[in-house]
C-alpha cells in the first residue's frame, strides 16, 4: 500500500498541468486580443473529470486505472459565437492563478504532514 494514493496524485498532476496550459491559453488571448481574425483558447479539462468524479463519489476511486485518467486539452474556439473580451481573460487568468496557487499549496501541506509523519514530529 502507497503512502499517497496515486490516483489522487495523478488527479493532482493534471489539474495542475491543466492550470499551466491554461496560463498560456490566457496569455495567448490577451496578448493577441486586438488582432483581426485571432482564434482564441481555451482549455478543456474539468469538462473531461466527469467520469472520474462519479467515480470518486460512488466510492469506486480505487477502480480508476492511472492511465484513463484525463488530460488537459487546448483548443482554438471559434471567435465569432463568443467575441474575446479582454477583461474577462483577464480576470479568468488571475482566477486560474488563484486556483493553480491554492493546488500547490495543498499540495505541499500534504507533503509537510508526510514529513512530518515520517521523521515522528520532527524537524
Amino acid at each position: 500500500m502507497s503512502i499517497i494514493d496515486p490516483v489522487t496524485l495523478a488527479l493532482v498532476k493534471s489539474a495542475l498541468d491543466a492550470g499551466a496550459l491554461r496560463q498560456v491559453a490566457h496569455a495567448n488571448n490577451v496578448a493577441n486580443a486586438n488582432t483581426a481574425g485571432y482564434q482564441p483558447f481555451r482549455v478543456l479539462f474539468e469538462e473531461k473529470l466527469d467520469g472520474a468524479r462519479d467515480a470518486v463519489r460512488s466510492g469506486h476511486a480505487a477502480q480508476l486505472d492511472l492511465h484513463s485518467l484525463p488530460s488537459a486539452q487546448m483548443l482554438q474556439v471559434d471567435a465569432s459565437a463568443n467575441p474575446l473580451s479582454l477583461d474577462t481573460e483577464v480576470a479568468a487568468m488571475s482566477q486560474n492563478a488563484l486556483q493553480y496557487q491554492a493546488l500547490t499549496k495543498a499540495l505541499g501541506r500534504h507533503y509537510a504532514l508526510l514529513g512530518m509523519a515520517v521523521s515522528d514530529g520532527r524537524r
